[in-house]
């Protein structure tokens, strides 16, 4: 609703720790050139502050769905499988 005027059915929100995300982004293979620890945290930072009160703001309407995203890519697939299994939208 923020941006686009619509309010979604649902928000997935992808919930990593920051050091599980500094140790993926410092080994992609892809990498950009200002990839370092000190960046990396600052655009975290950056990230946090502006996607957190959305999250937020969808959770209180009951549509916001955590994932832990720990865990390997079919861990965290298998995760989604079941949350949209569950739901009946």
């Amino acid at each position: 609703k923020f941006q686009t005027g619509t309010e979604p059915d649902l928000v997935l929100f992808f919930d990593c720790p920051e050091d599980e995300m500094v140790k993926r982004l410092l080994s992609r293979n892809q990498g950009r050139v200002d990839d370092n620890i000190e960046t990396i945290k600052k655009r975290l930072k950056v990230f946090e502050s502006l996607n957190l009160p959305v999250v937020e703001y969808y959770s209180s309407r009951g549509k916001a769905h955590k994932i832990n995203a720990t865990g390997t890519e079919d861990e965290i697939f298998e995760a989604v499988r079941k949350l949209f299994s569950s739901l009946r939208l």
